[in-house]
């Protein structure tokens, strides 16, 4: 049993130190987007407010060109509507611009990536794909590895058969009673 545990304490050291940069990315990631329905966690959302010269209420295609012209935008237009009689809406890749014709006021509401955040969670989203799955799948079977050697390290009532294994099994148990109570309760 000695030579299983001093392997177990190789695996856990050398493979733990490996896995703490991984950790911190998914763990800061992982409280973001867990709270996705209360804020963007990669993305905040900013406000902007100017006028430009009120080209008058007429006809879309009349008065499209000349709102764009003094916009300036240096985003592709993807699409341009009348959201209201005397409102025209401007969609660019990362910005919706709403003009009012009559007034002039732009009300620009634009996503800005948040530093550092954005690629956290772009990593742990696996969006991606390719090199980083292998890698996102390397680090779960680290992890496995590191569940599966941990419990041996500590001999007696700290150890798997005293109260580390009265924490391991309600590692077991909580997600069963969270399954349980969310879906069936």
């Amino acid at each position: 049993m000695s030579k299983f545990r001093k392997v177990c304490r190789f695996l856990h050291r050398e493979l733990g130190f490996f896995a703490v940069g991984l950790t911190v990315i998914y763990a800061v990631s992982g409280v973001a987007v867990n709270h996705v329905e209360d804020w963007n966690p990669s993305y905040e959302q900013v406000r902007n407010e100017w006028t430009i010269a009120a080209p008058g209420i007429a006809p879309t295609e009349t008065v499209s060109p000349l709102v764009l012209e003094q916009l300036s935008l240096e985003e592709p237009v993807r699409n341009v509507w009348r959201a209201t009689e005397d409102v025209l809406r401007v969609i660019t890749p990362s910005a919706t611009l709403d003009v009012n014709l009559a007034s002039g006021l732009v009300r620009e509401e634009r996503l800005v990536p948040r530093p550092i955040l954005r690629d956290v969670n772009f990593l742990h989203l696996n969006q991606g794909k390719g090199l980083w799955t292998w890698i996102a799948d390397a680090y779960a079977v680290i992890l496995l590895l590191l569940a599966l050697s941990g419990p041996f390290l500590i001999k007696g009532r700290k150890g798997l058969t005293g109260r580390g294994g009265v924490w391991m099994t309600l590692g077991f148990v909580l997600p069963i009673v969270v399954v349980v109570f969310e879906k069936y309760l």
